[in-house]
């Protein structure tokens, strides 16, 4: 089977192909929130650009946060609704904050050195999905006595093990730098309301934790909806749990169960337009509990 792709334009107007965000997928992410185990959340973030992601191209950190948007918006819906305490509900379009990030990025790489110890490091937004705003997460590569490593291009241990050789004097100047840097002064997504006429806005930064948040916002759903769903493809609609969750994205299923519904509603308008003697119990789908 040839899987479906669509184009995403990420940074420096390139384009990558993308294949669908499945009901396996979608479900993994909702266990992970429901649980609150954001380690594992960010990893899986991190598979799933590498897994859905066919292009052979140097993804940065921002490529990676507008290819998951770009999965959520074809593969599940594209808006992101916002309901506050009292009971506001904001309607956020997922592609004006693709948008919105897009035309505000810049590849701003400060270069550090320190000519005592013959390092250069390089320094910018964080390359990996992370639910901590960790300093070293923000260097991009390092060169010790000529000899330059990128760190998104080689292994956990082997970042670690470089990074061990970083000088504690330079940590307090790759913060400096961060902290003065222009892009850490933040993008502005959007506005919303959280009270009757008083609003905040949301950004998106150098803050590692807080675009972490912002993308659980937007893959946050009901596991419970999720098992109910699946339960009515599999059991009402005789679609096999295989293929359900490997071939099907969230939207396809809601799709058909919506088809489902209708045909019932017809079936039942037609039983009581034909007003029956024996009056049969109608058929439903229920509801998730």
């Amino acid at each position: 089977m040839i899987d479906y792709t669509f184009p995403v334009l990420i940074t420096n107007s390139r384009e990558v192909l993308c294949k669908e965000l499945k009901n396996i997928h979608y479900k993994n992410i909702q266990k992970l929130i429901q649980n609150n185990d954001n380690e594992n959340l960010c990893k899986y973030f991190e598979t799933i650009v590498k897994d859905l992601c066919i292009t052979k191209e140097p993804l940065n950190y921002i490529d990676k946060f507008i290819i998951l948007l770009a999965l959520r918006m074809v593969s599940v819906n594209g808006v992101l609704e916002i309901s506050t305490k009292s009971e506001i509900k904001n309607t956020i379009q997922i592609g004006t904050i693709s948008k919105t990030i897009l035309e505000n990025f810049f590849p701003n790489i400060t270069t550090i050195k320190s000519d005592e110890n013959n390092i250069k490091i390089d320094i910018g937004y964080p390359y990996l999905i992370s639910n901590k705003n960790l300093l070293f997460d923000k260097i991009h590569s390092i060169n010790i006595d000529g000899k330059r490593v990128a760190l998104n291009l080689i292994s956990q241990e082997e970042r670690d093990q470089i990074l061990s050789l970083i000088p504690a004097s330079i940590s307090k100047t790759i913060l400096k730098e961060i902290k003065k840097t222009k892009d850490y002064q933040q993008i502005k997504l959007f506005t919303y309301f959280y009270e009757e006429g008083k609003k905040a806005d949301y950004y998106f930064s150098f803050d590692s934790t807080k675009n972490f948040d912002l993308l659980k916002m937007i893959f946050s759903d009901s596991l419970q909806n999720c098992y109910y769903y699946e339960y009515l493809c599999v059991s009402k609609l005789h679609i096999s749990l295989y293929d359900y969750l490997y071939y099907m994205t969230p939207v396809e299923s809601i799709l058909q169960i919506k088809t489902l519904a209708k045909e019932i509603k017809e079936q039942n308008d037609a039983q009581k337009a034909a007003q029956t003697t024996n009056k049969m119990p109608t058929p439903g789908l229920g509801a998730p509990r």
